[in-house]
This record gives structure tokens, C-alpha cells and sequence, in this order.
């Protein structure tokens, strides 16, 4: 095993850890699935720098290459579930704004004489 010294996979590296870290702080606060999923997939990518620089970037490049896929459809996993969620919610929150604005308007053509007949 020979370290291959790469400054940038380094730093790479280590905000990856950070975000990791940062993921499953909030998973934890929030318990909300998106941050989990982001720190998983950055956690994916961290292997996959990691194993670069203590020199198995060559004897596993087919391993690394469907690590750091992983980690990519993972991520757009987490948005489309996080899109798909906010929109569900828009949609639910406009039913709820049209319900109540049709509640609280008064009838076509009815005055307040004609319902106390």
C-alpha cells in the first residue's frame, strides 16, 4: 500500500467527513430523511477518496467507480424525494387556502336579509 499524497482529494476528503457528520446531526435535530441521505452519499464519496489516496485507485477502479455512482444516485434520490415531498405539500396547502376561502365567502346572490327569512 503506497499513499498517493493528492492535496485536493485530501481537502475532498475531509469535508466529506464533515459533511457526514453535519448529516447525521441533523437527521438526528430534524429526523427528516434528506440530510441522512446527503451525509450517506458523501460518506460514499469519502470511501471512494479515501481508497484513492491510500493507492487502490488502480487495482479498484470498477469497485470505485460504482461507489461514487452510488453516491450521485443517492443524492438524486434525496431531491426528487424532497421535491416530491414540498410539492405534495404546496399542492395540500393550496387545497386548504381555496377550502377556506370558498368557506368564508358568502353565497352568489344571497343577502344577509334574505337568509334570516
Amino acid at each position: 500500500m503506497v499513499i498517493e499524497w493528492d492535496p485536493i482529494l485530501f481537502v475532498n476528503l475531509v469535508l466529506c467527513i464533515i459533511i457526514v457528520m453535519l448529516g447525521i446531526l441533523s437527521y438526528k435535530k430534524s429526523r427528516e430523511s434528506l440530510p441522512l441521505l446527503v451525509g450517506a452519499a458523501f460518506g460514499l464519496f469519502g470511501i471512494s477518496h479515501a481508497a484513492t489516496l491510500l493507492g487502490f485507485k488502480v487495482p479498484l477502479t470498477i469497485p470505485l467507480i460504482i461507489i461514487r455512482t452510488l453516491a450521485y444516485l443517492l443524492v438524486i434520490y434525496a431531491l426528487f424525494v424532497y421535491l416530491k415531498t414540498c410539492l405534495m405539500a404546496k399542492e395540500a396547502q393550496e387545497a386548504w387556502a381555496g377550502f377556506f376561502k370558498d368557506a368564508s365567502m358568502p353565497e352568489a346572490g344571497v343577502t344577509e336579509e334574505k337568509k334570516n327569512r
